[in-house]
Protein backbone atom coordinates (compact mmCIF):
# COMPACT_ATOMS: atom_id res chain seq x y z
CA UNK A 1 0.00 0.00 0.00
CA UNK A 2 2.78 2.73 0.93
CA UNK A 3 4.61 1.64 -2.62
CA UNK A 4 1.64 2.39 -4.30
CA UNK A 5 0.98 5.81 -2.73
CA UNK A 6 4.61 6.63 -2.97
CA UNK A 7 4.52 5.57 -6.94
CA UNK A 8 1.09 7.92 -6.71
CA UNK A 9 2.98 10.88 -5.54
CA UNK A 10 6.04 10.69 -8.31
CA UNK A 11 3.86 10.77 -10.84
CA UNK A 12 1.92 13.43 -9.94
CA UNK A 13 5.43 15.28 -8.87
CA UNK A 14 6.45 14.03 -12.26
CA UNK A 15 3.56 15.66 -14.31
CA UNK A 16 3.60 19.09 -12.37
CA UNK A 17 7.34 19.22 -13.07
CA UNK A 18 6.67 18.72 -16.94
CA UNK A 19 3.84 20.93 -17.18
CA UNK A 20 4.90 23.78 -14.40
CA UNK A 21 6.20 25.72 -16.74
CA UNK A 22 4.96 25.15 -19.74
CA UNK A 23 4.61 28.78 -20.39
CA UNK A 24 6.56 31.26 -18.91
CA UNK A 25 6.26 32.68 -15.75
CA UNK A 26 6.46 36.45 -14.78
CA UNK A 27 6.80 38.61 -11.97
CA UNK A 28 6.99 42.31 -11.32
CA UNK A 29 8.79 43.91 -8.55
CA UNK A 30 5.38 46.60 -8.12
CA UNK A 31 2.10 46.52 -9.91
CA UNK A 32 2.49 50.32 -10.79
CA UNK A 33 5.30 52.91 -12.19
CA UNK A 34 5.81 56.52 -12.69
CA UNK A 35 8.16 58.17 -15.12
CA UNK A 36 11.70 57.72 -13.93
CA UNK A 37 10.98 54.43 -12.30
CA UNK A 38 12.78 51.08 -13.12
CA UNK A 39 11.09 48.41 -14.20
CA UNK A 40 11.93 44.69 -13.01
CA UNK A 41 11.08 41.69 -14.96
CA UNK A 42 11.84 38.40 -13.80
CA UNK A 43 10.19 34.55 -14.09
CA UNK A 44 10.78 31.21 -14.96
CA UNK A 45 10.76 29.64 -17.97
CA UNK A 46 11.07 25.69 -19.12
CA UNK A 47 14.78 25.54 -19.54
CA UNK A 48 16.13 25.00 -23.51
CA UNK A 49 18.37 26.18 -25.32
CA UNK A 50 17.56 30.00 -26.47
CA UNK A 51 16.77 33.08 -26.10
CA UNK A 52 13.68 35.02 -24.11
CA UNK A 53 12.18 38.15 -26.22
CA UNK A 54 11.05 40.62 -24.05
CA UNK A 55 8.34 43.32 -25.02
CA UNK A 56 7.03 46.51 -22.95
CA UNK A 57 4.07 48.11 -24.96
CA UNK A 58 1.99 51.22 -24.10
CA UNK A 59 -2.16 51.33 -24.91
CA UNK A 60 -0.61 52.16 -28.64
CA UNK A 61 3.21 51.93 -28.79
CA UNK A 62 6.21 49.37 -27.98
CA UNK A 63 8.18 51.22 -25.82
CA UNK A 64 11.07 48.60 -25.16
CA UNK A 65 12.11 45.38 -26.45
CA UNK A 66 15.09 43.44 -25.68
CA UNK A 67 16.55 39.48 -25.38
CA UNK A 68 18.03 37.79 -22.60
CA UNK A 69 19.21 33.56 -21.48
CA UNK A 70 17.50 31.67 -19.11
CA UNK A 71 19.64 30.19 -16.68
CA UNK A 72 19.89 26.80 -16.72
CA UNK A 73 17.14 26.48 -13.71
CA UNK A 74 14.81 28.74 -16.05
CA UNK A 75 15.00 32.09 -14.30
CA UNK A 76 15.48 35.36 -16.18
CA UNK A 77 15.47 38.59 -15.03
CA UNK A 78 16.24 42.06 -16.45
CA UNK A 79 15.53 45.95 -15.98
CA UNK A 80 13.78 48.70 -17.77
CA UNK A 81 14.16 52.46 -17.11
CA UNK A 82 10.42 53.96 -17.81
CA UNK A 83 11.93 57.39 -19.15
CA UNK A 84 12.55 58.73 -22.54
CA UNK A 85 10.49 59.94 -25.75
CA UNK A 86 8.46 56.47 -25.93
CA UNK A 87 7.23 56.63 -22.18
CA UNK A 88 5.18 59.38 -22.65
CA UNK A 89 1.38 57.61 -22.11
CA UNK A 90 -0.40 57.47 -18.85
CA UNK A 91 -2.31 53.86 -18.61
CA UNK A 92 -1.77 50.07 -18.66
CA UNK A 93 1.37 48.93 -19.94
CA UNK A 94 1.92 45.01 -21.00
CA UNK A 95 4.89 42.94 -20.45
CA UNK A 96 4.70 40.61 -22.81
CA UNK A 97 7.50 37.23 -22.55
CA UNK A 98 7.70 34.62 -25.78
CA UNK A 99 10.03 31.91 -25.45
CA UNK A 100 9.86 28.53 -27.19
CA UNK A 101 7.07 29.24 -28.94
CA UNK A 102 4.69 30.10 -25.79
CA UNK A 103 3.71 33.61 -24.94
CA UNK A 104 2.62 34.93 -21.52
CA UNK A 105 1.66 38.52 -20.54
CA UNK A 106 1.47 40.33 -17.17
CA UNK A 107 -0.32 44.55 -17.16
CA UNK A 108 0.72 47.00 -14.63
CA UNK A 109 0.15 50.58 -14.41
CA UNK A 110 2.44 53.56 -15.91
CA UNK A 111 1.96 57.71 -15.32
CA UNK A 112 3.65 60.20 -16.84
CA UNK A 113 3.13 62.98 -14.15
CA UNK A 114 1.40 66.31 -15.94
CA UNK A 115 3.10 70.21 -15.40
CA UNK A 116 0.47 71.76 -12.55
CA UNK A 117 -2.61 73.97 -14.46
CA UNK A 118 -0.71 76.50 -12.23
CA UNK A 119 2.77 76.64 -13.73
CA UNK A 120 3.00 79.58 -16.75
CA UNK A 121 6.25 78.84 -18.43
CA UNK A 122 8.49 81.84 -18.93
CA UNK A 123 9.18 82.85 -22.45
CA UNK A 124 13.11 81.95 -21.41
CA UNK A 125 11.82 77.94 -20.65
CA UNK A 126 9.24 77.39 -23.40
CA UNK A 127 7.40 73.95 -22.66
CA UNK A 128 8.46 71.21 -24.98
CA UNK A 129 5.61 68.97 -26.21
CA UNK A 130 6.65 65.84 -26.35
CA UNK A 131 6.12 63.78 -29.49
CA UNK A 132 3.88 61.79 -30.58
CA UNK A 133 3.67 57.50 -29.37
CA UNK A 134 5.11 55.99 -32.99
CA UNK A 135 2.53 54.19 -35.11
CA UNK A 136 3.50 50.50 -35.48
CA UNK A 137 4.38 49.18 -38.90
CA UNK A 138 1.99 47.53 -40.87
CA UNK A 139 0.52 45.17 -43.53
CA UNK A 140 -1.00 46.77 -45.72
CA UNK A 141 -3.15 44.74 -48.51
CA UNK A 142 -2.05 44.49 -52.49
CA UNK A 143 -3.87 45.29 -54.89
CA UNK A 144 -4.50 49.10 -53.24
CA UNK A 145 -8.79 48.94 -53.95
CA UNK A 146 -7.96 52.61 -54.57
CA UNK A 147 -6.01 51.90 -57.82
CA UNK A 148 -7.69 50.57 -60.89
CA UNK A 149 -6.34 47.34 -62.94
CA UNK A 150 -5.21 49.13 -65.85
CA UNK A 151 -2.82 51.46 -63.25
CA UNK A 152 -0.56 48.63 -62.20
CA UNK A 153 -0.69 47.76 -66.07
CA UNK A 154 0.85 50.38 -66.59
CA UNK A 155 3.32 50.48 -64.00
CA UNK A 156 3.93 47.00 -64.40
CA UNK A 157 5.20 47.77 -68.35
CA UNK A 158 7.13 51.14 -67.47
CA UNK A 159 8.61 50.47 -63.81
CA UNK A 160 11.37 47.96 -64.05
CA UNK A 161 11.55 48.23 -60.04
CA UNK A 162 7.65 46.94 -59.72
CA UNK A 163 8.36 44.16 -62.45
CA UNK A 164 11.23 43.08 -60.52
CA UNK A 165 9.11 43.16 -56.94
CA UNK A 166 6.05 40.90 -58.45
CA UNK A 167 7.99 38.99 -60.31
CA UNK A 168 9.90 37.29 -57.53
CA UNK A 169 6.83 37.89 -55.01
CA UNK A 170 4.05 36.32 -57.55
CA UNK A 171 6.11 33.75 -59.03
CA UNK A 172 3.71 31.90 -61.72
CA UNK A 173 1.18 34.43 -62.02
CA UNK A 174 0.95 37.03 -64.60
CA UNK A 175 -0.26 40.93 -63.33
CA UNK A 176 -3.66 40.75 -64.71
CA UNK A 177 -4.73 37.38 -62.68
CA UNK A 178 -3.68 39.36 -59.48
CA UNK A 179 -4.75 42.70 -60.00
CA UNK A 180 -7.25 42.49 -62.96
CA UNK A 181 -11.18 42.00 -62.93
CA UNK A 182 -12.71 38.45 -63.84
CA UNK A 183 -14.92 38.27 -66.41
CA UNK A 184 -18.58 38.61 -65.63
CA UNK A 185 -21.94 38.05 -68.15
CA UNK A 186 -22.03 41.78 -68.62
CA UNK A 187 -19.55 42.39 -71.31
CA UNK A 188 -16.54 45.33 -70.23
CA UNK A 189 -17.82 45.25 -66.60
CA UNK A 190 -16.19 45.81 -64.40
CA UNK A 191 -14.14 48.35 -66.61
CA UNK A 192 -10.50 47.59 -65.67
CA UNK A 193 -9.80 51.38 -65.69
CA UNK A 194 -11.96 51.71 -62.83
CA UNK A 195 -10.53 51.11 -59.54
CA UNK A 196 -12.45 48.48 -56.96
CA UNK A 197 -13.61 51.19 -54.25
CA UNK A 198 -15.35 52.96 -57.21
CA UNK A 199 -17.78 50.43 -57.55
CA UNK A 200 -18.18 50.06 -54.12
CA UNK A 201 -19.22 53.74 -53.49
CA UNK A 202 -21.46 53.75 -56.32
CA UNK A 203 -23.02 50.34 -55.07
CA UNK A 204 -23.58 52.25 -51.29
CA UNK A 205 -24.52 55.52 -52.25
CA UNK A 206 -26.37 55.02 -55.79
CA UNK A 207 -29.93 53.26 -55.59
CA UNK A 208 -30.25 52.41 -59.42
CA UNK A 209 -26.67 51.19 -59.70
CA UNK A 210 -27.59 49.04 -56.80
CA UNK A 211 -30.45 47.73 -58.19
CA UNK A 212 -29.02 47.04 -62.00
CA UNK A 213 -26.48 45.50 -59.94
CA UNK A 214 -28.32 43.31 -57.88
CA UNK A 215 -30.33 42.19 -60.94
CA UNK A 216 -27.37 41.01 -63.00
CA UNK A 217 -25.77 39.25 -60.20
CA UNK A 218 -28.15 37.70 -57.40
CA UNK A 219 -25.98 35.09 -56.56
CA UNK A 220 -22.57 37.54 -56.20
CA UNK A 221 -22.12 40.70 -53.34
CA UNK A 222 -20.05 43.51 -55.37
CA UNK A 223 -16.72 42.79 -53.20
CA UNK A 224 -16.90 39.85 -54.89
CA UNK A 225 -17.47 40.75 -58.58
CA UNK A 226 -14.21 43.78 -57.78
CA UNK A 227 -12.16 41.11 -55.93
CA UNK A 228 -12.01 42.61 -52.67
CA UNK A 229 -12.74 39.94 -50.58
CA UNK A 230 -9.98 37.37 -52.97
CA UNK A 231 -7.33 39.58 -52.95
CA UNK A 232 -7.03 42.70 -51.37
CA UNK A 233 -7.76 41.33 -47.37
CA UNK A 234 -5.76 38.10 -47.53
CA UNK A 235 -2.83 38.04 -50.51
CA UNK A 236 -0.60 40.62 -49.12
CA UNK A 237 -0.19 38.76 -45.20
CA UNK A 238 -0.08 35.21 -46.62
CA UNK A 239 3.05 35.92 -48.84
CA UNK A 240 4.50 38.28 -46.34
CA UNK A 241 3.79 35.20 -43.97
CA UNK A 242 5.12 32.58 -46.84
CA UNK A 243 8.39 34.52 -47.18
CA UNK A 244 9.37 34.31 -43.33
CA UNK A 245 8.95 30.63 -43.47
CA UNK A 246 11.62 30.15 -46.45
CA UNK A 247 14.03 32.22 -44.54
CA UNK A 248 13.35 31.04 -41.13
CA UNK A 249 13.83 27.08 -42.76
CA UNK A 250 17.08 28.93 -44.19
CA UNK A 251 16.02 28.19 -47.97
CA UNK A 252 16.58 31.96 -48.29
CA UNK A 253 19.68 33.52 -46.56
CA UNK A 254 20.14 36.54 -44.57
CA UNK A 255 21.06 38.94 -47.37
CA UNK A 256 18.24 38.13 -49.38
CA UNK A 257 15.54 38.06 -46.41
CA UNK A 258 16.49 41.52 -45.80
CA UNK A 259 16.46 42.51 -49.26
CA UNK A 260 12.80 40.87 -49.81
CA UNK A 261 11.80 42.95 -46.81
CA UNK A 262 13.19 46.42 -48.01
CA UNK A 263 11.22 45.41 -51.44
CA UNK A 264 7.75 44.78 -49.64
CA UNK A 265 8.52 48.39 -47.62
CA UNK A 266 9.79 50.59 -50.46
CA UNK A 267 6.44 49.11 -52.38
CA UNK A 268 3.87 50.07 -49.67
CA UNK A 269 3.07 46.34 -48.39
CA UNK A 270 4.64 47.16 -45.35
CA UNK A 271 4.30 50.49 -44.04
CA UNK A 272 6.65 52.08 -42.34
CA UNK A 273 6.63 55.24 -40.53
CA UNK A 274 9.09 57.15 -41.95
CA UNK A 275 11.10 58.75 -38.94
CA UNK A 276 12.35 55.06 -37.73
CA UNK A 277 14.16 54.38 -41.19
CA UNK A 278 17.55 54.68 -41.09
CA UNK A 279 20.50 55.00 -43.40
CA UNK A 280 22.64 52.33 -44.88
CA UNK A 281 24.67 50.36 -41.95
CA UNK A 282 27.62 47.75 -42.53
CA UNK A 283 26.40 45.63 -39.85
CA UNK A 284 23.93 43.15 -41.12
CA UNK A 285 23.95 40.67 -38.22
CA UNK A 286 20.20 39.54 -37.91
CA UNK A 287 19.28 38.45 -33.94
CA UNK A 288 18.68 34.62 -33.70
CA UNK A 289 15.44 35.46 -31.75
CA UNK A 290 14.04 37.18 -35.04
CA UNK A 291 14.79 33.97 -37.16
CA UNK A 292 12.81 32.49 -34.32
CA UNK A 293 10.00 34.78 -34.59
CA UNK A 294 9.80 34.55 -38.00
CA UNK A 295 9.42 30.64 -37.75
CA UNK A 296 6.67 31.19 -35.20
CA UNK A 297 4.69 33.77 -37.14
CA UNK A 298 5.22 31.25 -40.22
CA UNK A 299 3.56 28.94 -37.98
CA UNK A 300 0.44 30.73 -36.37
CA UNK A 301 2.37 30.62 -32.87
CA UNK A 302 2.74 34.66 -32.61
CA UNK A 303 0.69 37.44 -34.37
CA UNK A 304 1.66 39.62 -37.14
CA UNK A 305 2.02 42.35 -34.69
CA UNK A 306 4.39 40.37 -32.85
CA UNK A 307 6.31 39.33 -36.39
CA UNK A 308 6.21 43.39 -36.99
CA UNK A 309 7.69 44.67 -34.02
CA UNK A 310 10.61 42.64 -34.72
CA UNK A 311 11.13 43.38 -38.39
CA UNK A 312 10.74 47.49 -37.05
CA UNK A 313 13.71 46.61 -34.31
CA UNK A 314 15.51 45.61 -36.89
CA UNK A 315 14.91 48.74 -38.84
CA UNK A 316 15.72 50.97 -35.93
CA UNK A 317 19.00 48.77 -35.65
CA UNK A 318 20.13 49.62 -39.10
CA UNK A 319 19.92 46.24 -39.93
CA UNK A 320 17.30 46.30 -42.50
CA UNK A 321 18.09 49.61 -44.89
CA UNK A 322 14.92 50.95 -47.13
Amino acid sequence: MKLTISLFLVVIVTLFSANAFAQPYILLDKPAYTYGNTVKVSGNVAYQDGMIIIQLRSPSDIVAIDQISPSRSGKFSIAFEAEGPKWQESGTYTVIVSYQGQKTEKTFQFSKPQPSPTETPTTQQPVQEPPPPKPKITVKGFPDPTKSPQHYYDQYNTDVEFKRWFDSTFVGYTIQEVVGYKATRVAEFPDQSQPPQYYIDRYNNEEPFRKWFDQYFPEATIYDIVGVTEQIRTIAPSWVKQYAKLWSSEEIDDSRFIEGIADLIRQNIIEVNADIIKQDSLDKTIPTWFKRNADWYSQDLISEDDFLSGIQYLIEKEIIVV
